[in-house]
Order: structure tokens, then C-alpha cells, then sequence
């Protein structure tokens, strides 16, 4: 499995992709099967059989820092990281049967070719340029997954075929069912396309308290759109790994889903319904498909959309935190993701 390269699959997670690969990895060694990581340094050293850590760039001599044209860092380093991923594999492919690749990188699929086995790739995100770019140059065999019908609609133009559908699971392990109480809850990372200050907006529109947990990912949006809306009644916890979310969320009335982006997704929404606690969601990219009756409720999105948002709290509330449960159990799990992915990565090996 290729994991992505800026952050480590660890907790506290930086976000859903994180969370979700390193979900999948525990489930999949839990059936048996052996799992060489690639991943992040600070990745959890017990999460795989075999870990490589992703090669760190060398510090760059004088005259190639000083060129005018150089890339920002973060390119140079996924670049890097990638290269040396492929370098390893190259060399290493005698006991491999799949090559499950998780990244957000064009390298790997570009490369699928060279490997001699087949490679399946996670999409995580609406079509960029340079995934494109991979998509164009991969093996013909390569083989797509989305994590949502809306996702695979977004990158319907660019597969050579529809892309397969799997919704990414909560575990339901981590994610107990938890008593509820008067205050909402946001989970997710501080950045504008994740929508807080909306969380809060819509709150305090329904007289109700929220409490607020995830990483500071954009530390000049937070000051400028989040932090001045914080007070007695809209507090931001930090960064909390997952049984501390969720035990907030299953302690929480109902979660604000407030994305400004067509979220491919939404795993905090799974796992939040996980946790018996219903979902108040905008209406954008997945959400739409597994938020609703028994599990919460959508409201439009655009102008005016922290006041729908409030408007429909009182519905969510008065939904049913056993039955809230027992759909999601039943439609969201881990394991019936990893049953899934299990089939597509079996079918992909042999």
C-alpha cells in the first residue's frame, strides 16, 4: 500500500484519507493478509507488516537553491518521496500480489506500468491536474476506485472506465454509541473549504452551543474567520485523536457537516452516525448519498445556508440515536468497506 507523503498515518489523523488508509491496513491484516507500507515518517511503527518510510530530499547545494525556477518544497519532496517508493518496489517485487496505491501523486500511476502488477488507486479528491496527467500515462489494467457515486461522477471524463464505488467506513469500535447532550459538535480541519466559521454561524442560529475539534491546518484563515466567532458558547478543543472525538461526538446532540467544497466524502459524518449521533449536512459532493432519514438531514447549500443548517437542527434532534446507529452499522461499517476492498484487491492479484 502507497500512503500519502505529507502527513504520517498516525493519531491524531490529519484528515479522512489518513485515517481511512490506516483503517483499511488494520482491517486487512486482521484477514490474514501482509501488508508492506509505504508511508510518511511518524507513521504508527506497529500499523504494517513491513514499513518504509518515504525517502526524505537531500539539502540542495548552493546553485540549485539559488535557481530561479526551482519548485516549492512540498512538490520537490511528494516528487521525491514518490521516486523513492517506486525505487524500492522495483526491487522488492518477488512477494507482492497488488500494489494498493493511496497516494494523491501522478508518479504511481504513471509508473503502474513498470511494475508487473496490478495497481488500484483510491481516489480521494475531485480531479486535479496532475493526477490527470498519472491517469493518462497508467497501465491499461489499472484499476479505479471512488470513494463516492458523486466522486466517480467528477472523474467520469478522465478514466478510461467508470471508477468502482466504495464508501469509505467508520469503525465501529472506536466509534461507540455515546448518550447525546444539549451542545452540536464540528469535527474536521481548520481550512476554508471545511466551512467552521458556518458550524458556528449556524449554532448560534439555533440557540445551541457547538464545540469544535480538528487540526489548525490554515493558521491565517483560523485568525481572520474563526477564531473572532469563538466564545462561551463555540469553543475549538484542538486536535484530538479518535476515541477523544468520539467521545465528544457521541456526547454531542448532532454534528455540523459544513464543507465549501463538493466534499468526495465526508468520513466524520460515518463516524459521527457511528456514534448514534445525527448528522446536519450542506449538500455537497457525497454527503448527500448516505446523509438523511434515519441518519440525519441535508439542507441546500449557498446563501442563507447557515440559517437552513439551524432550521433543520431541531429534525436531527428528534431523530432516533439507536436507529442513527444501527443504519449506519449496517451501511457504513469498516468492515463492510474492507469486504469490499478485500473482493477488489483478490480479483486485481489473480
Amino acid at each position: 500500500m502507497i500512503g500519502p507523503s505529507r502527513h504520517p498515518l498516525a493519531e491524531p489523523f490529519h484528515g479522512g484519507q489518513e485515517s481511512h488508509c490506516a483503517l483499511l491496513v488494520r482491517a486487512l491484516r486482521e484477514r490474514g493478509h501482509h501488508i508492506r507500507l509505504y508511508a510518511a515518517e511518524g507513521t504508527d511503527e506497529g500499523l504494517a507488516d513491513e514499513l518504509i518510510i518515504h525517502a526524505r530530499p537531500p539539502a540542495l547545494s548552493e546553485r540549485a537553491a539559488a535557481d530561479a525556477q526551482l519548485p516549492e518544497p512540498g512538490y520537490l519532496r511528494d516528487h521525491h518521496a514518490y521516486t523513492g517508493v517506486f525505487a524500492h518496489l522495483l526491487g522488492h517485487l518477488d512477494d507482492i500480489d497488488v500494489v494498493h496505491n493511496q497516494s494523491l501523486h501522478h508518479l504511481p500511476l504513471s509508473w503502474s506500468g513498470l511494475l508487473g502488477r496490478r495497481v488500484v488507486t483510491t481516489l480521494h479528491t475531485p480531479p486535479f491536474p496532475w493526477l490527470e496527467l498519472g491517469v493518462s500515462l497508467a497501465a491499461p489494467d489499472a484499476v479505479y476506485v471512488a470513494v463516492s457515486r458523486a466522486l466517480a461522477r467528477m472523474w467520469e471524463p478522465v478514466l478510461p472506465a467508470p471508477a468502482v464505488v466504495i464508501p469509505n467506513g467508520a469503525d465501529e469500535h472506536t466509534h461507540a454509541p455515546g448518550p447525546g447532550g444539549p451542545a452540536l459538535v464540528w469535527v474536521g480541519r481548520l481550512t476554508p473549504e471545511k466551512g467552521a466559521d458556518t458550524a458556528i454561524r449556524a449554532a448560534r442560529a439555533a440557540g445551541l452551543k457547538v464545540r469544535l475539534a480538528g487540526p489548525m491546518s490554515d493558521p491565517e484563515w483560523f485568525e481572520a474567520r474563526v477564531r473572532p466567532l469563538l466564545g462561551e458558547d463555540a469553543r475549538w478543543l484542538g486536535h484530538l485523536d479518535q476515541e477523544q472525538t468520539a467521545r465528544l461526538v457521541g456526547a454531542s446532540g448532532a454534528l455540523l457537516m459544513t464543507p465549501q467544497w463538493d466534499e468526495p466524502f465526508g468520513l466524520v459524518a460515518a463516524e459521527a452516525m457511528m456514534c448514534g449521533t445525527p448528522v446536519v449536512a450542506l449538500d455537497r459532493g457525497g454527503l448527500p448519498e448516505f446523509v438523511g432519514r434515519p441518519r440525519g438531514v441535508c439542507v441546500a447549500s449557498g446563501a442563507g445556508e447557515a440559517e437552513r443548517l439551524a432550521a433543520a437542527v431541531p429534525q436531527a434532534l428528534g431523530l432516533d440515536r439507536g436507529e442513527v446507529r444501527r443504519s449506519a452499522e449496517a451501511e457504513l461499517s469498516l468492515e463492510r468497506m474492507a469486504d469490499r476492498y478485500e473482493a477488489l484487491l483478490r480479483g486485481a492479484a489473480s
